[in-house]
């Protein structure tokens, strides 16, 4: 086992977020279709593991939490096929609405993906695959915040998890307890110390408490919009613009296509441009004619979206020259600017602030769990970065308190330091926490512990 415990008879949590449960019938050309989730043995092998651990070292119970963005349910161009959009508050989404009908339409698409499919029975045959009881927490991060817009999303989504039937809405937090029923692990997505991609500024606040009220966490954020418009948008117009066999018939065509549904797994966020005007076999004049009617459509469509120019005249990343340059192109409109490559790379630059998020170390430092000193609470987990990391946030009375990132469960790009080359890379992390409990053999408590691994893998070899 490539991980070992000296306790026993902890309770042990273990965390995973940022899967991404993603459809792929939008991204389809023809019969071919871009399925972008990891394999199903990858999740397999790590329940076994998993599994033989608890056996082997007399684990009685398992917490699985499921941390946020889950179920892709925001990138996803079946939004684009009709005039709904996932920028749309919880509260507004009426039961048999055209809206709860798209989420809904886009949770069956992503459960028929062979590989989604075959994962998901894996969750509903937990019995079957640990000899210790697993209990499933599944809270909400934003890219599956639509979840809980309405019973029947949150049925749908509960049935597609094997959770049970609920009409309660999904939580946006778990505060798990130690062996005396203190509060001992908080657990969140982490979207709320980001607010790009929450409906509220959190960067300001001397502490952040443990819940928001449910109608911050239902409203729309501005990283809803770059995950439509852009994320799901570019593929989506290429494809309509030149049609699905034309672009499998020519080779600079299929390659630009394949590059722009890979657009959002790039990192760092800031060579997305790059990534796009490095594809192989097509120059970069060839790439820019080729991609400017879809940049065209998706600016054509921003210029009516007050929220996104909201964030033009609040962004600290473009100077006041700029801001005037973007707001003036806008108002004029794309005919008249003709999709200027400057007005494309100036919106480029504040999509990749959206993706670029740095460590989130410092704003669970402001957790209040982890503020106050009489808090028992040791740790902070969360994902939303797809960054894994560690960090001391806090020490009390020698007490050590720490944050951990669970990074993601996705396919990567990385691009080398002059963004001319990229790669692809799957991510795994790993994140396990046992509680702190009596252990009968040393007849002494046993302080808690955490197991933290990352890794990237290269290839099909299996490594676990």
């Amino acid at each position: 086992m490539p991980w070992t415990s000296s306790f026993t008879q902890e309770t042990m949590i273990v965390v995973l977020s940022d899967i991404h449960f993603t459809e792929a019938q939008s991204t389809r050309l023809g019969s071919r279709r871009f399925n972008r989730n990891i394999e199903p043995q990858i999740f397999r092998s790590y329940f076994a593991e998993l599994n033989d651990f608890a056996v082997n070292n007399g684990i009685p119970s398992i917490d699985l939490v499921l941390a946020g963005d889950i179920l892709e349910i925001n990138r996803s161009a079946l939004w684009l096929e009709g005039n709904q959009r996932p920028y749309v508050a919880n509260q507004q989404v009426e039961p048999g609405s055209p809206v709860e009908n798209a989420i809904l339409r886009i949770l069956d698409a992503i459960a028929v993906e062979k590989r989604v499919k075959t994962t998901l029975s894996m969750f509903h045959n937990l019995s079957k695959i640990f000899s210790v009881p697993v209990t499933v927490h599944y809270i909400l991060g934003n890219h599956d915040r639509l979840v809980n817009a309405t019973p029947a999303t949150r049925a749908r989504a509960r049935e597609l998890l094997g959770l049970g039937n609920s009409p309660e809405i999904f939580p946006h937090h778990v505060l798990l307890n130690d062996s005396n029923g203190l509060p001992f692990c908080l657990v969140r997505h982490g979207h709320e110390y980001n607010s790009d991609n929450f409906s509220i500024k959190t960067e300001h606040l001397p502490e952040i408490p443990i819940e928001f009220p449910e109608s911050v966490y239902g409203a729309p954020s501005l990283g809803d919009i770059m995950s439509v418009e852009f994320g799901a948008g570019l593929p989506y117009f290429f494809s309509r613009y030149y049609g699905e066999e034309a672009i499998q018939k020519d080779k600079k065509l299929f390659a630009l296509y394949k590059r722009l549904i890979e657009f959002d797994d790039v990192r760092p966020a800031s060579a997305l441009l790059s990534f796009l005007f490095s594809t192989p076999g097509v120059k970069k004049r060839k790439t820019w004619a080729l991609v400017k009617p879809c940049f065209m459509k998706i600016i054509d469509s921003l210029k009516h979206n007050t929220a996104f120019k909201e964030h033009i005249r609040q962004s600290s990343v473009l100077s006041p020259l700029k801001k005037v340059f973007l707001m003036g192109a806008l108002k004029l409109g794309v005919v008249k600017v003709a999709a200027n490559y400057g007005v494309v790379k100036q919106i480029m630059k504040l999509v990749s602030r959206k993706i670029k998020l740095t460590s989130q170390a410092a704003w669970a430092q402001k957790e209040s769990v982890i503020q106050s000193e009489d808090s028992s609470v040791r740790c902070v987990v969360s994902g939303h970065t797809h960054t894994p990391e560690v960090a001391l946030i806090a020490t009390h009375q020698g007490e050590e308190r720490y944050y951990l990132n669970t990074g993601t469960w996705r396919n990567y790009i990385p691009a080398t330091p002059d963004f001319r080359h990229f790669g692809h890379l799957q991510a795994i992390t790993k994140v396990i926490i046992f509680r702190p409990s009596e252990n009968p053999q040393q007849r002494k408590k046993s302080g808690w512990s955490f197991y933290f691994s990352s890794a990237d893998t290269f290839g099909n070899h299996r490594f676990f």
